[in-house]
């Protein structure tokens, strides 16, 4: 059996320690682990240490402003595993305050004798910790042989993470790339619906996530992702309360190379069939809604009541990442989603906090929502057609295709008889009133369209109404078009919009 992790506890039976240092506080954890020894003198040791520390320092900055110790020490105590003061050089005893602070966050004082030298004690503890990781390492070697053998011999998920529940000693699961539970090693005592409520766990807090030097954890939950040809195709997972020790994140790591190499065959084959799923509908090989959600449901996908297609535009990161355990196909140009109306909300905030996180400008296109399958096609192409328009228009964040469709609309009606027709009898004619007179008689048009009221229009145009309605009378005049009669505004409308999207050269 390899040899346990240092702690306060073996390093006080070594005499070389014992005989140097004195344990002052009463209620200090002796079982807290130490990875290294750090020298420190500065105030703001707590910016320097990352866990696992054993701080040795004469408390010279302190001694020099006692006003910054109580606050500095306070930082400092969660985040190291002991510290040992030195008395006789620039203080005389440690302060009361500071082991009473230290029997609150269970942090071991040691008073160091003023003799001793910093080097002696450094010299002592580091013995241990090399001894440790000598059989540490040869210990995570030996796993590393073990998991060889497994992964030649079978090729079974469970198997490997047997063989990483039995080293760990803790439970330990592997997720595909959808967040679909593949295998697990438990504990004596724990549920299946543990492993279910852990995964759920994981979709909920993902934004939440702290990374580590070996993945990152989202509260007891320490996540190892797996990667294969730069894609990410699943993750491991060690529940365990608190930090896990170096053997620990390395066994995780080595698992996760592991289950790459196994993940990527079920990968691949998820994602041909999704493949060869989604040609098949936009093809129109497909039409029945009792069909698609046949094959739906072959892939995971449970049925709704009613959908929302979304397509996320692409970006130097993967947000496939973050939309864990959703059905989601990659295109060339963006991700299309699809998922129930009540997920859509939840996605899209996924999709914001990614922008933000990443410092991303993307477009997200959300369709309108739909109870038959059938749709599905229809709803792709109008979102498309969408965020293409988005895309000419450098236009980022999230948007709904119904709000866009009538320049969609507009799009597929450019270059025929009745588009020229309006552009020419309608827009050309108020371009060119503006261009001789300097007026603002599309401008005013535009703010009359788009606002609820005239009186509303008039004050975003900075005008009285009046000058307002005499700059409507002047439109009706050139154009022939009454901005008060409905078939008349909708013409209106339509050459403002065709005027966007001249001037945007869509």
């Amino acid at each position: 059996m390899s040899k346990k992790m240092v702690t306060l506890n073996e390093l006080l039976e070594i005499k070389d320690f014992a005989e140097r240092v004195t344990l002052v506080n009463k209620h200090g954890n002796l079982n807290n682990q130490i990875t290294h020894v750090t020298i420190m003198e500065g105030p703001d040791l707590h910016e320097w240490v990352t866990g696992g520390e054993f701080v040795l320092t004469t408390w010279y900055a302190f001694s020099k402003s006692p006003d910054l110790q109580e606050d500095g020490f306070k930082k400092l105590a969660p985040r190291i595993s002991a510290i040992g003061i030195k008395t006789g050089r620039f203080i005389n005893k440690i302060p009361l305050k500071i082991l009473q602070l230290a029997d609150q966050y269970r942090l071991p004082v040691f008073e160091v004798k003023t003799a001793v030298k910093f080097r002696e004690l450094v010299q002592t503890i580091t013995s241990e910790i090399q001894n440790y990781q000598t059989n540490m390492l040869i210990e995570v070697e030996k796993n590393y042989q073990k998991l060889i053998h497994t992964s030649l011999n079978s090729d079974d998920l469970a198997s490997l993470v047997n063989v990483l529940g039995n080293q760990l000693h803790k439970n330990c699961f592997c997720l595909n790339h959808e967040g679909r539970i593949l295998a697990s090693w438990s504990r004596r005592g724990t549920r299946k619906q543990d492993f279910l409520d852990w995964t759920e766990k994981i979709k909920t807090g993902f934004n939440e996530r702290i990374y580590t030097d070996a993945g990152f954890f989202i509260n007891e939950l320490h996540i190892f992702e797996c990667y294969a040809r730069s894609q990410l195709i699943g993750r491991f997972i060690i529940v365990a309360e608190g930090q896990l020790t170096e053997k620990e994140r390395l066994i995780g790591q080595q698992g996760a190379s592991f289950l790459a190499i196994k993940l990527w065959d079920h990968y691949e084959t998820l994602q041909k069939t999704v493949e060869r799923f989604w040609k098949e509908i936009k093809n129109g090989e497909i039409k029945s809604g009792e069909v698609i959600a046949e094959k739906l449901a072959n892939l995971g996908f449970v049925q709704q009541k009613a959908y929302n297609l979304i397509l996320f535009s692409k970006g130097s990161h993967n947000i496939s990442n973050y939309l864990i355990d959703r059905f989601l196909i990659e295109e060339e140009k963006f991700y299309i989603l699809l998922c129930s109306s009540k997920e859509a909300l939840t996605s899209i905030n996924i999709f914001k906090k990614y922008n933000k996180e990443q410092s991303k400008i993307a477009a997200a296109v959300i369709s309108p929502e739909f109870t038959e399958l059938e749709r599905i096609k229809e709803h792709y192409e109008m979102s498309v057609n969408v965020i293409r328009l988005l895309y000419k228009l450098h236009i980022s964040g999230v948007r709904k295709a119904e709000e866009w469709l009538p320049f969609s609309l507009l799009m597929h009606c450019r270059n025929t008889s009745e588009y020229n027709f309006i552009k020419t009898t309608v827009l050309d004619k108020l371009q060119e009133y503006d261009r001789r007179y300097q007026s603002s008689l599309l401008d005013t048009l535009s703010a009359a369209l788009r606002e609820n009221s005239l009186e509303d229009a008039a004050e975003r145009q900075h005008i009285h109404i009046n000058t307002l309605r005499y700059r409507l009378g002047k439109i009706k005049e050139i154009t022939q078009k009454n901005y008060f009669k409905m078939t008349d505004r909708y013409f209106l409308l339509l050459c403002i919009m065709i005027q966007r999207m001249e001037h945007e050269q869509l």
